[in-house]
Formats: structure tokens, sequence, C-alpha cells
């Protein structure tokens, strides 16, 4: 049996898709709490706090890109290919989500905590949606050679970065997306899955067009 521990529109909702996609029997946990603290009940379980979580029976695994993997893996997924070079996309594409598009956006987030109301006044918060804007432009580009980051094929990236563009709403500075970004976010959020996990959530998918 799994259970995910959450945050509603969080990169755990990639988890939450995967799960659904592989039509795992899975329970939920929400641990996100109005103060923005974690129960104490999770830090036991994972002390970082961070999510997602994926319990296995009794065993813990805590980061996103290892738990994608994993439970694609052993369920068989076309989400992540099995082998060459459409294999090798694939992880560096979830890579990219995983460990470039997700931390620039934690970048601003932690001005956001800090500053309140006055991280757009930051001199680092204009850099730090540059930055942002810069990796969404790559991906557009990569999109102009191929209908999925990864290739002909849908892959656990293309669901990834698209739960990541739902932040951009919540930049003090707008974000744009070019339109083979956003056809990749409109046939992405089609999926029953994807759709089953926001109504789960309560989470509204803002940037698609």
């Amino acid at each position: 049996m799994y259970t995910l521990y959450y945050s509603p529109g969080a990169c755990s909702m990639a988890v939450h898709v995967a799960l659904l996609e592989v039509g795992a029997k899975f329970e939920l946990e929400n641990v996100s709490t109005p103060d923005g603290k974690r129960p104490e009940s999770y830090l036991k379980i994972n002390p970082r706090g961070s999510v997602p979580t994926l319990k296995i029976d009794d065993f813990v695994l805590r980061e996103g890109a290892a738990i994608l993997t994993y439970l694609l893996e052993t369920n068989n997924s076309p989400l992540m290919p099995t082998k060459g070079l459409e294999r090798a996309s694939a992880l560096e594409w979830l890579a990219f989500a995983n460990s470039t598009l997700h931390p620039a956006y934690s970048r601003a987030f932690f001005q956001h905590k800090v500053l309140g109301d006055k991280a757009a006044e930051n001199p680092l918060y204009g850099p730090s949606i540059e930055a942002i804007q810069k990796l969404w432009d790559d991906i557009e580009q990569r999109l102009t050679k191929s209908e999925y980051l990864a290739g002909k094929n849908l892959t656990i990236a293309d669901i990834l970065v698209t739960v990541i563009a739902n932040w951009s709403p919540m930049m003090k500075k707008p974000i744009t997306f070019g339109p083979k970004t956003k056809a990749l976010f409109n046939r992405v959020i089609a999926r029953p899955s994807y759709q089953a996990a926001l109504a789960k959530e309560q989470v509204t998918y803002k940037v698609a067009a």
C-alpha cells in the first residue's frame, strides 16, 4: 500500500498524477496547515518537512525524482522509458524539472516568505524572475523540435513541469509561456489522471490557454 504525503498544488501533485496513471491503490495525507508549519506527526516520518513523501508499506521515500522513477519503473509505465536515448532524455528532463526549474521558483518563494509584499522591490527579485523566464524559454525552444520534452511521447517530465508552471501566478512579476509550452500544458491537464488530482487537491489550473 502506498501513502502519499502532499501539499495541494505542490510538486507532490506530479506523484499524485503518477499514482493515478499507474492505477495504484494509495492513500493521501495532506500535510499543509494554515500557519505553514508541518504537523509533528509528519516530521517524525520526514524530518526535512518537504513534500512529496511516499510511504511504501513501512519504507519511506522522500525525494520527488526518486519517488517518480520508482513508481513508474515498478509499475512498467510508459511515462518512464526503459532503455536507450529515450530513457536518457526522459531522465534529463525530469532532472531539469526537479533540480533546475523547481529551485528557481523556490528562490523567489523564499523572498516572498522573508520580504512579503516588498519582495518585488528586492534587487535580487528581478533576476530571480528572469532566471525562471529563461528556463521556460528553453522549454519553448525544445518544444519546437518535439511534441513532448523527451521526444514524441509523454513522460513524467512533462507532467512535473506542468505542475510547476501553475506556481507562476503567485510570482510578483509576470512569467510568460510560448504557444508550444501552453499547448503542452493543455495536453497534460486534459488527462483524466491530472483532472482527478486537481479535483482532489482542490486546485485550479491557471496558466493554460
